[in-house]
């Protein structure tokens, strides 16, 4: 399981960083100009101006990069195992459900075994479902907020 968390979280680096850097480079020239206008430093400006103006858009790049590794469906399968058992330890083989539907589809002979898997699907879709929507009240949230204090 641990080398699945490094695996993915180097998979969405590049997602966050490049997401990150088209928001910093929408924050208005006047405004990173009128910060270092009245004396503050490259990394104050970087604190004041750039970063709560581009707080929506940082939130909204992290969770796009969760959401894109929780559809890496294969990049898991090939190093977490193939052992359904839940373990403390995190240097333990282990299965998620996209590698459970990935490993056992094509396996399916039955017609209860192929249900249970469609039910797994359904269920990860779910989840998707319901973490993108928590993504988007977040994002709605963190603007309106920024839009507050402007």
């Amino acid at each position: 399981m641990l080398a699945a968390g490094i695996i993915l979280s180097i998979m969405i680096i590049p997602t966050i960083s490049s997401i990150c850097r088209e928001v910093f480079l929408t924050v208005p020239t006047s405004q990173k100009e009128a910060a270092l206008g009245v004396g503050a430093t490259r990394w104050e400006m970087i604190k004041l101006a750039i970063l709560p103006s581009s707080l929506s858009g940082i939130v909204g790049a992290v969770l796009l990069g969760l959401g894109r590794a929780i559809g890496e469906t294969m990049a898991v399968t090939m190093v977490i195992g193939k052992r359904p058992d839940i373990s403390l330890s995190l240097f333990n083989p282990s299965y998620t459900m996209a590698s459970l539907l990935a490993n056992e589809f094509s396996e399916a002979t039955t017609e209860i075994h192929t249900a249970a898997l469609v039910e797994a699907g359904l269920v990860l879709l779910c989840i998707t479902l319901l973490l993108n929507i928590a993504a988007r009240v977040l994002v709605w949230s963190v603007a309106g907020k920024a839009s507050r204090q402007a």
